[in-house]
């Protein structure tokens, strides 16, 4: 397959729900989760694509999700590109970074062979790994080198360029955040709140404070230092999230609408425009070359 082929292909349930291929010929990543990291990782995912032309075939949209996570790049780094309905921009070129994108599409063109680990942290354990600053990641690209240190990572890309399976890259992530867990000090019930909200992404911030016992105003305020975003804008985004999934597995759009609390299908496509940038049946279409 030539270089500049792009295949229209369909959407696939991947490790996190914002992030699918058009895929040419590839059957997606090696999925994993952490045993010994479970508290802290959500999920890990290996794309390992040594091959330029089938690299560089493929086509990778992030949508907005609620949960941070990181990227490796072990190999050639991609070009990433922030769109928002028909206005778009490249992203900074970091090669290994962490993030939360919240608003628009970021598309990940590969410029040569393929190679990286994307681990998706629990939501409330990201401060753990990242930091009690979760509002710096919304919508930006922070580069791991200003986290945890260009020598740690640079090992770390080292170690996994060395191995040979996804099973010892994934040995690789874990060693690494093991070693850079921090005691971070948060808010139980700005995680709790979080934790239901991606469960029930149509709950009412009233109905949210009175099963945490607290105030509508110290909810939203808690929230809103601990994710830098208020609960209404967060489950908003969580309700995209779960409907992208129930697609991802096959539902039809009307079914998709009525599991996730939404008035209608117009109403679901409508918010969905809003957040990504386009309507969802548009994410589907073949990248334009």
């Amino acid at each position: 397959m030539s270089a500049n082929t792009r295949s229209r292909g369909l959407s696939l349930p991947l490790w996190t729900r914002g992030l699918y291929i058009h895929p040419s010929g590839y059957a997606g990543p090696v999925l994993g989760t952490s045993s010994a990291l479970a508290e802290y990782v959500d999920a890990m995912g290996n794309w390992d694509i040594a091959c330029p032309d089938h690299a560089q075939a493929l086509t990778i949209k992030v949508i907005p999700c609620t949960g941070p996570f990181l990227l490796i790049h072990y190999r050639a780094p991609s070009t990433l590109t922030r769109q928002f309905g028909s206005r778009g921009c490249n992203e900074p070129d970091y090669h290994h970074f962490a993030s939360t994108f919240h608003t628009g599409v970021v598309v990940q063109r590969p410029r040569g062979p393929l190679g990286f680990i994307a681990v998706r942290l629990r939501l409330g354990a990201a401060v753990s790994v990242l930091g009690e600053r979760m509002q710096y990641f919304l919508d930006a690209r922070i580069g791991l080198d200003d986290i945890f240190g260009s020598s740690r990572v640079s090992r770390l890309v080292e170690m996994l360029a060395a191995a040979r399976t996804s099973a010892e890259r994934f040995a690789c992530m874990e060693s690494f955040l093991a070693t850079n867990l921090r005691e971070p000090r948060h808010s139980p019930a700005a995680c709790r709140a979080a934790a239901l909200l991606r469960q029930r992404p149509h709950s009412g911030v009233r109905h949210l404070a009175a099963q945490l016992d607290i105030s509508e105003r110290h909810l939203s305020r808690s929230f809103q230092a601990m994710f830098g975003m208020g609960p209404k804008r967060f489950a908003r985004i969580a309700r995209i999230e779960s409907a992208w999934s129930a697609r991802s597995r096959g539902a039809s759009w009307a079914d998709v609408a009525h599991a996730t609390g939404f008035t209608d299908q117009a109403h679901m496509i409508n918010d969905f425009a809003e957040i990504v940038g386009v309507p969802p049946a548009q994410l589907v279409r073949p990248p334009c070359n």
